[in-house]
């Protein structure tokens, strides 16, 4: 495959909130958990209600603790069993990681605030969201009257969500339209680690692993594949992905149809190259590139069909065959 160079990349970020959340506990009973996600818009991010939850809980009291939730899973309407009781005079802290069905993470802690989490993004094929959540309530009070509130686990994406945007930049009239399709990026990195300390998450992960090939598929998806010249640039991208958060340099391979007139005449495969962008956990990438007489074909251009007037025949001299007629 010949190689382009992808020269735009559009960074929209994700509205932070604390990731410590404060749960007044003066009431008493069964611990109930209720949730929140921040800026989930797409297809396939979580949202609340459609996804369940591995929770880790730690009571302490009286210079003894213990971890009563080790990756208990807690359905999407923070129902769980068996239940666990809420203590007079003890402190509590809580850590969320979501989804806990098909999950693709392991969480290793003793504490349930401080740990490492480790991601598999191959085995989650990059569609699989990642989210987590901490909460340190204040210490239940010495007698507990009334049941409490529930736990509140506003939960935060751990993951880049990454997508591509394709432009057909041959210009109004030009009667050309472009397919993309197989857009793959081939060395995204399988696994990393994401240290947790006190309930946060470290800036960014470490210890990568391999990497591997991740096919976003065809742009637009199969109602709007192709780019028509319509009198303006028109454009299309694919699904989106999560990827492990990195600052690193992307190469990537597609696949360009071209039609004229309607009629499928030729496709080249093209390899681009994402420059070196530090990618941050809760954000979007639009990764986005105009396709050009220059970037399309296999030699790198796409030379126009030109015209140019090389003579005239001279006229004939006026001579003999004149034509004489009569005046009325």
């Amino acid at each position: 495959m010949k190689k382009i160079f992808i020269a735009v990349l559009a960074v929209a970020a994700l509205a932070s909130c604390s990731k410590e959340q404060t749960v007044n506990v003066d009431k008493g009973a069964v611990i109930g958990f209720d949730t929140f996600v921040e800026n989930s818009t797409r297809a396939n991010d979580l949202e609340v209600g459609d996804f369940d939850f591995g929770v880790y809980g730690l009571v302490e009291k009286g210079g003894e603790n213990a971890l009563i939730f080790n990756n208990q899973e807690v359905a999407a309407d923070g129902s769980y069993s068996p239940a666990q009781y809420w203590i007079a005079a003890a402190q509590y802290y809580f850590t969320a990681i979501a989804p806990c069905t098909n999950a693709k993470w392991d969480y290793f802690t003793t504490t349930a605030h401080t740990g490492t989490i480790a991601f598999d993004n191959q085995a989650a094929a990059a569609n699989q969201d990642l989210l987590f959540a901490y909460v340190k309530p204040a210490q239940t009070p010495d007698e507990i009257k009334a049941a409490p509130d529930k736990v509140g686990f506003t939960f935060n994406h751990m993951l880049s969500r990454v997508r591509f945007t394709f432009a057909n930049g041959f210009g109004a009239g030009s009667n050309i339209k472009l397919e993309v399709t197989d857009v793959t990026i081939t060395d995204a990195y399988a696994t990393a680690q994401l240290a947790v300390e006190d309930g946060t998450p470290a800036a960014a992960w470490k210890n990568f692993g391999t990497t591997f090939s991740k096919n976003f598929g065809q742009v637009g998806g199969a109602t709007l594949a192709t780019l028509t010249d319509t009198g303006a640039t028109m454009s299309a991208a694919t699904e989106h992905f999560y990827l492990i958060p990195a600052n690193k340099t992307y190469e990537v391979t597609f696949y360009v149809t071209l039609y004229q007139a309607g009629v499928k005449l030729d496709t080249y495969a093209r390899t681009a190259t994402i420059p070196a962008t530090d990618m941050q956990k809760g954000m979007s990438y639009d990764i986005k590139t105009t396709l050009t007489a220059n970037n399309t074909s296999d030699d790198g251009q796409l030379y126009p069909i030109e015209f140019e007037v090389t003579a005239v025949t001279e006229w004939d001299q006026f001579g003999d065959g004149d034509i004489t007629g009569n005046v009325n």
